[in-house]
């Protein structure tokens, strides 16, 4: 599409919106940007309405959209439309994905000019426009693959899925449609990688790829990567062995994995790989000690904003630990945490508007030593005088009733930590 003097409408001026606007008007675009404060702009010819990853797709934009026969895309679809043909590696799944992003973009970049965008916090537009790399991986979220048209990934990868963000898709059966969309251009000559472990089978259910699909799995042989006792693997060829990979629990060996199997699908050496991984590690937040304080790990996890990422990171401990949870309310009950936990976590400490949610469901199944706090700082100091080995802030909410986003909580969950004592 040539956007030369064409009037666009972008919705949102986050910062997917911004870097739409900027990337259009370097494109020679005539862009109006529209957040929903002001009066709708529709009494314009538009030749294109681009739309942020958080409309949701009950606006009224999408309405005007339809009712005007106007061209709808998410910024997603403009950064695949400016991308120039060059391959994409696209990341997908309830958890782990920004993990995965990372380690297949540190791994690619060893051999090419590798473009690390998209979801994970450097929209894909304006790396497309700049047009600076050789391949982009691209972390895609459900909101992303909503409002998708073409895009089409050379190597597409789910690593999970589970139940999540039902305040926005209602179903977790509508969420994980939106996940397979990820392979849906897809051709014969493409790939994608699929979790035999963590996705059930019941989302796959008609889904029928025209692409080659290759698997994960941990202790089992698959066509693609998987774990024998210490060794990671790719169809019989060892990679590396378990302690390379620095990051705890199975949950980021399974991460491994898919970096594994996309990277060797690509055509990139075990040896290579193999050198990546040792040298890896995880971003902030995501299930990293933090400090020893008096005999006891602290555990911040905050980017653990489901009940399936903190029911791993609650399985990752060893030892007896108290989990602080709660946050801003996704949609979800929390049944199935209680149902799943491993029996090392002995109490639970609860913050924020889903505590009385999770608390209900601690009690109805059993679990009663829960507490609830006004605060993440009186969590933090309760937690330092109680019988654990861990303490792991691991939410299994959103942060936005207390918090910016995942990263100031976790923030404030550090420096509660270093004031212990003082």
């Amino acid at each position: 599409m040539d956007f030369q003097s064409k009037r666009i409408l972008i919705v949102g001026e986050g910062v997917s919106g911004m870097s739409a606007l900027y990337t259009l008007q370097k494109q020679g675009a005539n862009c109006i940007i529209y957040d929903g404060r002001q009066t709708f702009p529709e009494d314009i010819d538009y030749d294109c309405i681009v739309v942020s990853p958080g409309i949701p797709s009950d606006n009224p934009v999408f309405r005007f959209a339809e009712k005007n026969n106007v061209k709808l895309i998410g910024e997603l679809e403009l950064g695949w439309i400016l991308n120039r043909d060059k391959p994409i590696v696209a990341i997908t799944g309830t958890n782990g994905k920004t993990t995965v992003t990372r380690l297949i973009g540190n791994i690619l970049s060893k051999t090419c000019r590798t473009a690390v965008c998209g979801n994970i916090g450097i929209p894909f537009s304006s790396r497309a426009a700049a047009g600076d790399y050789d391949v982009a991986v691209v972390e895609t979220s459900s909101f992303q693959l909503e409002t998708m048209d073409t895009f089409c990934p050379h190597i597409a990868c789910i690593t999970n899925i589970d139940c999540d963000h039902l305040d926005r898709h209602k179903t977790v059966e509508n969420y994980a449609r939106l996940k397979l969309r990820i392979a849906e251009n897809q051709t014969e000559n493409d790939f994608l990688v699929l979790s035999q472990d963590s996705i059930d089978a019941k989302y796959l259910e008609g889904f029928y790829p025209k692409s080659k699909v290759y698997y994960t799995a941990l202790d089992r042989k698959v066509d693609g990567a998987y774990r024998i006792g210490n060794k990671l693997m790719f169809m019989n060829e060892f990679v590396c062995e378990r302690s390379d990979l620095s990051l705890a629990g199975d949950f980021n060996v399974c991460n491994a994995l898919s970096a594994i199997c996309v990277c060797r699908l690509y055509g990139v050496s075990s040896g290579v790989i193999r050198d990546a991984i040792r040298e890896f590690d995880t971003e902030a937040h995501r299930l990293k000690r933090v400090a020893s304080v008096d005999g006891r790990e602290y555990w911040d996890d905050s980017k653990g904003t489901n009940i399936a990422a903190s029911i791993q990171a609650c399985k990752a401990m060893k030892g007896d630990t108290l989990v602080i949870m709660g946050g801003s309310d996704k949609g979800y009950d929390y049944d199935t945490f209680f149902d799943n936990v491993p029996e090392t976590v002995k109490e639970i400490a609860l913050i924020g508007e889903t505590a009385e949610k999770i608390e209900r469901a601690a009690f109805s199944s059993g679990f009663k030593k829960v507490k609830m706090f006004d605060s993440l700082e009186a969590a933090v100091r309760y937690a330092s005088g109680r019988n654990v080995e861990n303490v792991l802030l691991s939410p299994a909410s959103a942060s936005f009733d207390m918090f910016k986003n995942y990263a100031d909580r976790g923030d404030a969950f550090i420096e509660a930590v270093g004031r212990l004592g003082k």
